[in-house]
């Protein structure tokens, strides 16, 4: 059984030694670091954690890092590191950019709704959802809460006219379709086509609710992510496996879910 992770976080080397310690400082105590930010250290965790291939998952806050970050993610990408890309809702070109993502390799991108401002049904954002949809890329969303930002863009609400709006797109929501938001994920998003995961949720949200929900939602449709390196990947595989799921649940969850959706 391989253990795939759809939601971990690294940084460039030289970025990594920046990037952590300032977003543990905004975080104020509410965040740990298990590794240092680097793919190095990315790939040291997983050989102590067990977990076979890593998704890394990585944000522009402004336009001019996309190019950029796609460049690096596809350059970093190996059996064990899948790199998605980036995209920001104010380039102006997304489609191109999209479609130079396709021809670098990479799987999809990631967009935060917190970080970059949007919300996620905004119909200025259409031509992002037409491209990806073009180039087969899979787009992973922040949903619900942040930790470092007041307010909540990314409902499920939003997310779930999206949805409704744009039924071919594939699209992940993390957190369990919102953090801090489940009872909205239950009301707007349970059953509907879209993938969950389970990054940085398992010490937020009871155990019983955690396993309702996600068989509410469908086993089938649901991701690990332990939003490394927020999150200690093995103590977040150790805690699903204790919560009832049976074998063929499990399995799915931790992997072979991932594995379909990747194509691995």
């Amino acid at each position: 059984m391989r253990i795939i992770d759809i939601h971990t976080h690294a940084w460039a080397d030289e970025l990594a030694a920046k990037a952590v310690p300032a977003l543990l400082a905004t975080a104020g105590g509410s965040l740990t670091a298990h590794y240092d930010g680097t793919i190095s250290g990315l790939q040291n965790q997983m050989d102590r954690t067990g977990v076979d291939v890593s998704v890394v998952q990585p944000v522009a806050t402004k336009p001019s890092q996309v190019t950029t970050i796609n460049d690096w993610a596809a350059r970093i990408s190996s059996p064990r590191i899948i790199a998605f890309g980036a995209m920001h809702p104010a380039v102006d070109a997304p489609a191109q950019e999209i479609a130079r993502m396709a021809s670098l390799g990479l799987k999809g991108f990631k967009m935060h709704p917190e970080h970059q401002a949007f919300e996620p049904h905004d119909p200025r954002l259409n031509p992002i959802w037409e491209a990806a949809i073009t180039h087969n890329m899979t787009v992973l969303f922040h949903a619900g809460a942040d930790v470092i930002h007041p307010g909540v863009r990314g409902t499920a609400e939003s997310f779930a006219r999206l949805i409704d709006a744009w039924p071919g797109l594939s699209a992940i929501l993390a957190h369990l379709g919102g953090f801090r938001q489940w009872e909205a994920v239950a009301k707007h998003l349970q059953g509907r086509n879209v993938w969950l995961d389970t990054a940085y949720t398992l010490s937020h949200l009871p155990d019983d609710e955690f396993l309702a929900l996600v068989r509410a939602h469908g086993a089938d449709r649901v991701l690990f992510g332990s939003d490394g390196p927020w999150t200690d990947g093995s103590a977040e595989v150790a805690h699903l496996s204790r919560l009832g799921f049976s074998a063929d649940e499990f399995a799915a969850i931790v992997g072979g879910n991932a594995a379909r959706l990747l194509g691995i």
